[in-house]
Order: C-alpha cells, then sequence, then structure tokens
C-alpha cells in the first residue's frame, strides 16, 4: 500500500533484523513473483538480483513478500477461492494491454517503475480490461445449480501447472518420438 504522506516509496528491505537496499522496478519483482509461484515445497530459489549492493547471506521468502505483497487493510476478509487468478507469466500480454489503453504506459518502453506504484494502478485497472474480466472468471463460484456461462468462462481461464508425473510422461511420450 502506497503511503501518500511520504514523498518517497520503500526501497530496502529488512532482511535479519537489518535493512538491505534493493532494486524496486517492477520488472524484477514480477519476475520473482514468477519464481516463487513455480516453485515446489523444498525448492529455493536464487533472489540476489533484487539486492542493490550488499545481500544477505540466507532470506527468508516471507521477508521479500514485506515487500512484494504489502498489508493491504481493504478490503477486509472477503472469502476467496483457492482458485490462482493472476499468473504475471501467463498474463503478461492482458498487464501489458490494461496499462497501455488505461493509462498510455508502455511496459516494455517504460524506464523504470517502482514495483509498489506498479501494484496499485494494477489494482485501479477497471472491470472492462480484459486481464480484470479473466481474473474474475477464474475465481468465479457458482451460487446455485443451473448451468452457467461464468462457470465455463472460469474453466476456460483456470491457471493449471503440470505435475512432476505429468512432466515425466511427457517426456517419456516424447521419446518414443526423438
Amino acid at each position: 500500500m502506497i503511503d501518500l504522506t511520504r514523498k518517497t516509496l520503500p526501497n530496502t528491505v529488512r532482511v535479519g533484523g537489518r535493512d538491505f537496499s534493493i532494486y524496486t522496478d517492477f520488472r524484477l519483482w514480477m519476475r520473482f513473483e514468477i519464481e516463487v509461484s513455480r516453485m515446489k515445497r523444498g525448492d529455493r530459489i536464487d533472489v540476489g538480483y533484487l539486492f542493490q549492493n550488499d545481500k544477505p547471506s540466507y532470506c527468508n521468502l516471507e521477508e521479500l513478500f514485506s515487500f512484494s505483497r504489502p498489508k493491504e487493510e481493504l478490503p477486509r476478509q472477503i472469502r476467496h477461492s483457492n482458485a490462482i487468478v493472476l499468473d504475471y507469466r501467463l498474463d503478461a500480454d492482458y498487464i501489458y494491454s490494461a496499462f497501455l489503453s488505461q493509462y498510455g504506459i508502455d511496459l516494455l518502453e517504460v524506464k523504470e517503475l517502482h514495483w509498489h506504484k506498479f501494484l496499485a494502478l494494477f489494482k485501479g485497472l477497471k472491470d472492462d480490461e480484459v486481464i480484470c474480466k479473466i481474473m474474475s472468471y477464474r475465481c468465479y463460484e457458482k451460487t446455485n445449480e443451473k448451468r452457467d456461462v461464468h462457470e465455463e468462462l472460469k474453466r476456460a481461464w483456470e491457471i493449471e501447472y503440470l505435475t512432476e508425473e505429468d512432466i515425466a510422461e511427457l517426456d517419456k511420450f516424447s521419446g518414443y518420438f526423438d
């Protein structure tokens, strides 16, 4: 959440009780969020690219989430499904399009955009932007037993990741054609 009473946005992360200078451009933090979303239990990711000068020897993801996922006071306790509604890699075209059409910001050309500014602008996208519609399809929950077009749209846009078994099976299948 942006604090409009201050002139600057955060540019450090507290790790192990010490503040470290970080890069704040949205591209790096989007990369971080993509890497985290692809992690499997027990995986570790290299986050050194986020730090400007000194790098902590160990960094807990929760410490980085304090910057990448700033605490939101509102809305309060809205019931969320467990559906994945946004994937920065898969949805990149729609995010790009929304920023260009609504704000005139070309995310490929902008020199730098602070992650928190990016998040604030993203939250402010109008419901008629395609990315907002897609996200609503993905989190839709049917309320009655009648056939509903929204249920079909949710399934059409649902994000699913391949399991390790699926990948192994695909590799095995592909091996037959080598």
